[in-house]
């Protein structure tokens, strides 16, 4: 059994770890060093849901009917399912030209028309899957300075009368950028006057309870974003969004995906949104549209390897410091998307499925001695498909080290310890293959691959460098961790 204290030395009956690695690597052939690391399983920090992955979809999509790649196929909607449950968010800034039109009665071009098949065909793929759909509405049809809400309705009638269940709706994208996009403005307080008139609208429709999602600005914007919930928006929304990159996708360099620095740059985010949240009663952070680099992502990096780091501490630093939902840009397009353009898995995708595999609700804090290796615990997540216990604990991080790290964990002798530590298929951190524990992950005939675990006893692993995974430990018997909440903290 595990014992709870604050300070956690060798040999002592508490969770020590040091952390992961791969038994075929051979220590004395390598250069490495040895780090103490500390669970900290007496506090649990903070709570997430099942919900707190989820995936985004660009309107302009639905402009091309979702035919590329096409999501009415059996594979789509096979590596759908496999990221369930969790949230798709359709949006974007085509989302403020998109009008839904099922009689092609709109011929301007200014808008695109969202056609009734295409809306048909977005929710059998929600239905097949078990996602939960959010759709962004076009804040830009507007009546002199207010927002036009009749498109609107037009839409929630339509999917009221075919059963289409919404589980959130947003209404803008990035209006702190609308004089760039648009050449207008819309002040903070009307859009906060717009979510109230969303509200209103929601009041007669089967989704008043539907979670009302906003303002998606572009960064955290803080004089824009306290205005806009002074000025209207706290009485309207669940879920306060602001969507995150960590740098432009179009100039990064392969060095910016391995920067502590870099990394760092979203934990102060984070402190000032949560901090903003607390004044409001209810309300919630999510980062609702975010990946590595801005601008579709960085051509030959974003859709590799490589850029697991960047996406892997960003599900541990949102946990840890308070954000419920993280909406990944995006499950297809773009070079930073999930899936390439023949629809087959990049290797986030993998590291994404690992996570809602194995990484649960609670979250506890592990302080790390180095910038260069940073982790995150949470319980394991309970009705996992590999049968881990209640009490059980995941820990999941990366080593940015040039060298191999040592590390065991020596709490207590034959209890088992299970990795899933990911590498890049011939060493190669741009590859578009990835390994875990040594096996290359393939999608082929329509089937997700059995990803096993690496058993391993108590003693030495060691960690290679550059590198990331998840390690549980099945028989930690955490106390905090033997319930867990499956439902959405909101909604």
């Amino acid at each position: 059994m595990l014992l709870h204290g604050v300070t956690v030395r060798m040999f002592r009956h508490e969770t020590i770890l040091w952390l992961l690695g791969l038994a075929w690597i051979q220590p004395f052939t390598v250069s490495m060093h040895t780090e103490d690391i500390t669970v900290k399983v007496d506090h649990v920090l903070q709570e997430i849901d099942d919900m707190f992955v989820g995936v985004t979809i660009e309107s302009g999509r639905l402009s091309s009917f979702l035919t590329n790649p096409n999501i009415r196929s059996p594979k789509l909607v096979t590596l759908g399912k496999a990221l369930a449950p969790g949230y798709v968010r359709v949006g974007g800034t085509s989302g403020d030209r998109m009008v839904f039109d099922p009689n092609n009665n709109i011929a301007t071009s200014q808008q695109f028309r969202l056609q009734a098949n295409t809306w048909d065909a977005l929710n059998a793929f929600i239905h097949k899957t078990g996602l939960k759909l959010v759709i962004s509405l076009n804040l830009m049809l507007r009546n002199g300075t207010k927002w036009n809400p009749s498109n609107a309705k037009q839409l929630l009638k339509y999917s009221s009368d075919k059963g289409y269940p919404l589980a959130g709706i947003e209404l803008g994208n990035e209006p702190n950028l609308y004089y760039r996009h648009w050449n207008t403005t819309v002040s903070e307080a009307q859009l906060g006057s717009d979510f109230v008139e969303l509200k209103q609208v929601l009041q007669g429709t089967v989704y008043k309870s539907s979670l009302i999602i906003g303002p998606d600005t572009s960064g955290y914007v803080d004089r824009f974003i306290k205005n806009f919930l002074s000025l209207g928006g706290s009485r309207a929304i669940n879920v306060l969004t602001f969507h995150q990159y960590y740098f432009n996708g179009q100039t990064a360099k392969l060095e910016d995906f391995s920067k502590s620095s870099i990394m760092d740059t979203l934990v102060h985010e984070i402190h000032t949104v949560v901090n903003t949240t607390r004044s409001h009663h209810g309300l919630v952070a999510w980062l609702g549209e975010t990946s590595s680099g801005y601008g579709g992502g960085t051509p030959g990096i974003a859709d590799r390897y490589v850029a697991g780091n960047l996406w892997l501490d960003k599900l541990g630093v949102s946990a840890k410091y308070g954000l419920k939902g993280v909406m990944r840009q995006q499950f297809f397009g773009g070079y930073y998307a999930l899936l390439d353009d023949n629809a087959d898995p990049n290797p986030d995708y993998w590291l994404t499925l690992l996570y809602k595999r194995l990484v649960g609700n609670k979250v506890f804090d592990v302080p790390s001695t180095s910038s260069d290796l940073r982790l995150y615990a949470h319980c394991t997540k309970l009705n996992n498909v590999y049968h881990y216990k209640p009490g059980s604990i995941t820990v999941y991080g990366l080593n940015m080290h040039r060298d191999h790290v040592t590390l065991a964990i020596s709490e207590a002798h034959g209890k088992n310890v299970d990795i899933f530590w990911l590498t890049p298929e011939g060493g190669d951190l741009k590859s578009k293959k990835v390994e875990v524990n040594g096996k290359t992950l393939e999608f082929v005939n329509n089937q997700i691959p059995h990803i096993m675990p690496k058993s391993l006893g108590t003693g030495t692993i060691v960690v290679p460098p550059r590198s990331f995974g998840f390690i549980v430990i099945p028989d930690a018997n955490i106390a905090a961790c033997k319930s867990q909440s499956h439902g959405p903290i909101i909604g």
